[in-house]
């Protein structure tokens, strides 16, 4: 079963703000490589540029963000960060949005994909490597860079229907969460 993943723009800024803000401190640690507070949160994400990144991530079925990955560009690379809330780990959702951003970033045009962080962070390491990333560490951190194929017809009719997917699954169950919330 694929996972509907949403892309965000900068009207979701208090929605990326509040997934953010629901990570504890050590989970903040992981994402950020450091414990940043509320501010710091708010700050990061206003910061975001959604004109040359890109944000996506997937709501539960109250249109909450509990998982997000964020592709920041910078030339021919893309480099990710990734967070999903504790409740909902262990479902796949990691991967599908490392699957998602590596298949965004090929439709770019960008050649590598990287990863940074710190090296107790198993779960991204242990994502990066099945991804194919070679890890290596220093001090604390690791990188990983992950050589990307160039895009094809069919890299980007996957995006396509991948977004086409995402779009009915918000329009079919944003309402029903309205009702929901109504009820």
């Amino acid at each position: 079963m694929s996972v509907p993943i949403q892309t965000f723009s900068r009207h979701d800024h208090k929605a990326l703000v509040r997934h953010f803000l629901a990570l504890e401190g050590r989970d903040r640690r992981l994402r950020f490589g450091a414990v940043l507070g509320d501010a710091a949160i708010s700050r990061y994400v206003r910061r975001i540029d959604y004109t040359g990144d890109v944000v996506m991530g997937v709501l539960d079925d109250e249109m909450r963000i509990v998982a997000v990955v964020h592709l920041a560009v910078a030339g021919v690379r893309g480099e990710l960060g990734l967070s999903v809330l504790p409740g909902q780990r262990g479902q796949g959702l990691g991967e599908a949005l490392l699957r998602r951003a590596s298949l965004h970033a090929r439709n770019l045009g960008l050649r590598f994909l990287a990863v940074h962080c710190l090296t107790e962070n198993a779960a991204m390491m242990h994502l990066a490597r099945k991804h194919g990333m070679r890890m290596v560490s220093q001090q604390g951190e690791a990188e990983g860079l992950l050589a990307l194929p160039p895009a094809d017809i069919s890299s980007h009719l996957s995006s396509i229907f991948e977004q086409g997917s995402a779009l009915f699954d918000y329009a079919v169950r944003a309402p029903l969460a309205g009702i929901r919330r109504l009820g």
